[in-house]
């Protein structure tokens, strides 16, 4: 046998790039490795004919062989395939029986509740009783009470402290200048500015205690009384 060249010249087809004097082991490795290909072409070097690579019997071993169709092939391919999920059933596919128990419960459920409000609704007849004041009175001595009461229709003031009657001439108090005259009296009696509850008629306007509201934030930003609040009078008109 013939010794094979040391160097070869490859040319790669595809890319129409040659390479000279590659060393066989090198070409041998591309082959084998597939970056050479069948249809590439190469040559000794130095020689001046280019021959397929499939053609050079130095190369054939390295390059892949089609592996022969074995005789169980056939049947293999034949057998059937087992998936590793399963088909879901469709909807047509289900029992057309409905499974009505959960709404038979359901329904009782619904039965007895209304049986039962309708026979709660239908025997209590308690009557309860509306809460009128929802504020406890204030009994502290130190607090200034201010009365609003309705006199024919018209708001009547008058000024006390904590619950005890008005002084002579403290009540039926007929406009704001007079109320707040009286106030500025019955400070003078207190050490500390008092608070102030507004003990208003139920049927007075609002636009009636808004004005005595307005006389009691004149008197706060002077530092006079304290904070005030307001209580709905239940005594009826006259």
């Amino acid at each position: 046998m013939a010794d094979s060249p040391k160097t070869y010249d490859v040319w790669f087809v595809q890319t129409n790039t040659v390479y000279k004097q590659v060393p066989y082991h090198a070409v041998s490795d591309w082959v084998q490795q597939g970056r050479l290909g069948p249809d590439d072409k190469l040559k000794a070097t130095g020689s001046a004919q280019w021959m397929p690579v499939s053609a050079v019997s130095l190369f054939q071993p390295y390059l892949p062989q089609p592996e022969p169709q074995r005789v169980g092939d056939a049947a293999e391919a034949l057998e059937p395939i087992e998936l590793d999920f399963n088909w879901k059933r469709r909807a047509e596919d289900d029992d057309d029986d409905v499974d009505m128990i959960p709404l038979i419960d359901i329904s009782l459920v619904l039965l007895i509740f209304f049986m039962m409000t309708t026979t709660i609704a239908s025997v209590s007849r308690i009557k309860v009783p509306s809460m009128a004041n929802a504020v406890k009175i204030d009994t502290n001595r130190e607090v200034l009470r201010i009365d609003i009461d309705l006199l024919n229709g018209k708001p009547v003031y008058a000024v006390g402290r904590a619950t005890a009657d008005p002084k002579e001439g403290d009540s039926d108090l007929q406009n704001i200048p007079a109320l707040a005259g009286r106030i500025d009296a019955a400070l003078k009696d207190y050490q500390e500015p008092p608070r102030v509850r507004i003990a208003a008629h139920g049927d007075l306007p609002y636009e009636e205690v808004e004005r005595v509201m307005k006389e009691l934030d004149r008197l706060g930003k002077q530092g006079l009384i304290g904070e005030y609040y307001i209580e709905v009078n239940e005594r009826a008109a006259r």
